[in-house]
């Protein structure tokens, strides 16, 4: 929908003609008045009027409506709610991923500027992810047939959740996981975009709740260095569900591989579980722990006698991921104890040369038997 402003004044009772954005002349009149107030004005006949716009849309699903998916690094987090996500929603999902910087402004939406057509920069409001999934519910529930739809949040606790959502936070408070229990005012900037949009009145538009068919699913892994607390009041209006190290399912889990230094063959999942099992002996906390898919399945890939097909590829992605990952995060002030086999284990350069010449010797004897 065009921006069609009309700002009342009294100017010695002359009547202007307004341009809207693309330069065209639309006829009707504007003045001014002592305010010098902007108002947005939408003509009636967009208003919708037959249309029932209705924050209290509910959708019965088996999922969750606020959802975060947790656990160690390679668990499949990312993975199985894209699955589960396009299954469910098909192509009605919006994905975003939170940082340190990540605020406010850039998740329900903010000024920016454009250019015009002509060449002027003006500012506009932007919309963020989650006023843009809003929208989108909302819309579904004038058109007849209520469809679900989900933002999904990675990497939620990167970046100060609770500054992120502000008000928005009381928004996840649902009654039966269904729609928002308490409402929040908006600002007027959100409550023009929303009218424009929905094709409303703003006056429709001035609280807001999140509707039953608006999900929300969100990714966290606590073993990420450099990542921000959630207080309990904000947890507690999350179902959490934790993805365990070892599933039982988990593809290529036994793709045998052979190494520089182990005689016979090993597979991939034995060797990742011998790697955790030392790090347990030495206290380390499971979200640190390695799971399955923490490298490529392409990496994994084996040939016709289940061996690995491209040793090559293992190998560089084992010394750039894994040893990396378990020299500076996971291992980073026990690594005498996870690489016994190694002379000099303070250095990752020495490091990976030291795998270049023994490979899983570096994690000592003892580790290979028992994979």
């Amino acid at each position: 929908m065009m921006d069609i402003y009309r700002e009342y004044a009294k100017a010695d009772g002359e009547i202007h003609q307004e341009e809207d954005a693309i330069g065209k002349n639309l006829d009707f009149p504007r003045t001014y008045d002592s305010s010098f107030e902007k108002k947005r004005i939408i003509p009636e006949s967009t208003y919708g009027i037959d249309k029932d716009l209705d924050f209290r849309l509910t959708y019965p699903s088996t999922f969750d409506k606020n959802r975060i998916i947790f656990g160690a690094p390679g668990t499949g987090k990312s993975y199985r709610l894209k699955k589960e996500a396009e299954e469910v929603f098909g192509d009605n999902i919006e994905r975003v991923t939170f940082h340190p910087d990540y605020a406010y402004s850039h998740f329900m939406g903010c000024y920016k500027p454009q250019t015009t057509p002509e060449g002027n920069v003006r500012y506009c409001f932007v919309p963020g992810p989650f006023l843009r999934v809003l929208v989108k519910a909302l819309r579904s529930g004038t058109e007849g047939e209520v469809k679900p739809h989900l933002l999904l949040i990675e990497e939620i606790n990167r970046a100060r959740v609770a500054a992120v959502f502000g008000d928005a936070f009381q928004l996840l408070d649902r009654v039966d996981d269904e729609y928002s229990e308490y409402d929040i005012a908006v600002s007027e900037d959100v409550k023009e975009y929303l009218s424009e949009e929905l094709g409303c009145s703003p006056d429709d538009c001035e609280r807001i709740r999140i509707p039953g068919n608006m999900f929300i699913w969100a990714t966290m892994n606590s073993a990420d260095q450099g990542v921000f607390p959630m207080d309990t009041a904000f947890k507690r209006r999350w179902t959490f569900e934790y993805l365990p190290i070892d599933p039982e399912n988990a593809p290529d889990a036994r793709i045998p591989i052979k190494i520089p230094g182990v005689e016979e063959d090993v597979s991939w999942n034995a060797l990742r579980k011998a790697i955790n099992d030392r790090l347990s002996s030495m206290r380390i906390n499971e979200d640190k722990l390695i799971g399955p898919y923490f490298l490529k399945p392409s990496v994994l890939e084996s040939d016709e006698n289940g061996r690995i097909k491209n040793l090559e590829a293992f190998n560089k992605s084992f010394k750039n991921k894994i040893l990396m990952y378990l020299f500076e995060d996971a291992a980073r002030q026990r690594r005498q104890e996870l690489f016994k086999g190694c002379t000099d284990c303070h250095r990752y350069s020495s490091l990976c040369k030291e795998f270049d010449k023994i490979g899983l010797d570096i994690f000592g004897d003892d580790l290979i038997k028992q994979a």
